[in-house]
């Protein structure tokens, strides 16, 4: 008979040999203590899966990592739930293990009272629990071309591999990410670890004209997953020293940053703008009243009021007035009543402003809402 249930201190080891062996038989070799070092190479991990048993032996595994978000400085920090390792035995699937898995969790993070949930995966796969496509990403291409035709020299910059824990940047590059607008909170003995995930590869940026370090990079492979800057003013020479040293790369941006939107655009070779993450609303109104309120900061946006009402989930009214946005229960009949994860495509998808039907104004959409690859699980 089947156990489902939470992992126990003395299953960790089996834990992180269970999920190496199915993701390993499915693709190429894993090895999740190099992959996701912020989590595996620390002990302690067992407490994130859920586990389906035959007897004492593990047969599904099912993750969830806390994450907290940050829309904005003066705003709530939302409470995420990263669904990953996601892995059933070959031998025993079809029997119903992931749903059961994916249940108990999504049962625990509504106990724990989290705001949402997010994950990377096939798309119909999880539409069966409630997650749809939300969030928003830019890939920015930047080539030598563009470096030097409309990036300025900047060859004050140098870039240094963030090796281990004694580089003397670290500590500000730790107080660099906590100030930025669009962010996850790290736990700092971890914030190397956490630059790490996936591969990735942090480097600081050194201004030698300042004799200062000015910010830092995570790459991985041709990708800069983050770039974190003391004075966003160097944004394009710091790109440009990093192209002419490194050569082309796509720059990643987040939906929620316009103004780096802006400044990026004027120079990159081409823009791929796709969605992010698949995500569960667990709490509406905070999670709407966080998004709306920190584009309202980050752009200008038309005035408007627009009521939803999300089936089973509730009804709100959406408003913004002279650049002021606020998210209140509704009192009047709502202008779309939509199943949640339509609720979601059309407010945190890039598609949302194209899709059809009664929405608010296009201007407010797509609704911020991103967890950075650093930060995923």
């Amino acid at each position: 008979m089947t156990e489902y249930r939470f992992a126990r201190p003395d299953e960790e080891n089996d834990v992180l040999d269970f999920i190496n062996a199915v993701f390993s038989q499915a693709a190429r070799p894993h090895d999740f203590a190099r992959l996701i070092p912020k989590v595996y190479a620390h002990e302690g991990f067992y407490v994130h899966h859920a586990l389906a048993l035959e007897g004492s032996r593990i047969v599904a595994a099912v993750g969830m990592l806390p994450v907290k978000v940050r829309l904005g400085a003066d705003h709530p920090l939302l409470q995420a739930g990263y669904i990953g390792s996601v892995s059933v035995h070959p031998r025993f699937r079809g029997q119903g293990h992931m749903q059961a898995l994916m249940r108990m969790q999504i049962q625990e993070a509504r106990r724990r009272g989290y705001d949402f949930l997010a994950l990377g995966g096939q798309r119909q796969r999880y539409q069966y629990y409630g997650f749809e496509q939300g969030g928003m990403t830019g890939a920015f291409s930047v080539n030598r071309a563009n470096a030097r035709h409309a990036l300025p020299e900047g060859k004050q910059f140098r870039f240094e591999e963030v090796a281990g824990k004694d580089h003397p940047a670290l500590g500000l590059m730790k107080k660099w990410q906590e100030r930025q607008n669009l962010s996850c909170l790290r736990d700092g003995e971890r914030f190397l670890d956490t630059l790490r995930t996936y591969g990735g590869v942090p480097y600081a940026v050194f201004d030698g004209e300042r004799q200062e370090w000015a910010g830092y990079i995570a790459a991985l492979d041709k990708q800069i997953t983050e770039l974190v800057l003391k004075r966003e003013a160097d944004l394009a020479a710091v790109l440009g020293a990093w192209v002419r040293e490194k050569g082309n790369a796509v720059l990643l941006v987040p939906g929620g940053l316009w103004g780096r939107w802006q400044a990026v655009q004027a120079f990159s070779e081409s823009c791929e703008i796709s969605d992010g993450e698949m995500v569960k609303i667990l709490n509406w109104e905070k999670v709407l009243s966080a998004a709306l309120c920190f584009q309202a900061e980050s752009k200008a946006l038309p005035d408007g009021e627009w009521t939803l009402a999300v089936q089973d989930a509730g009804e709100w009214t959406l408003r913004v007035r002279a650049g002021k946005a606020q998210v209140d229960p509704a009192e009047g009949k709502a202008d779309a009543c939509l199943e949640e994860k339509q609720a979601v495509r059309l407010l945190f998808s890039p598609l949302g402003a194209l899709l059809p039907g009664n929405k608010p104004p296009c201007a407010w959409l797509p609704l911020p809402l991103e967890i950075p690859i650093a930060d995923q699980f």
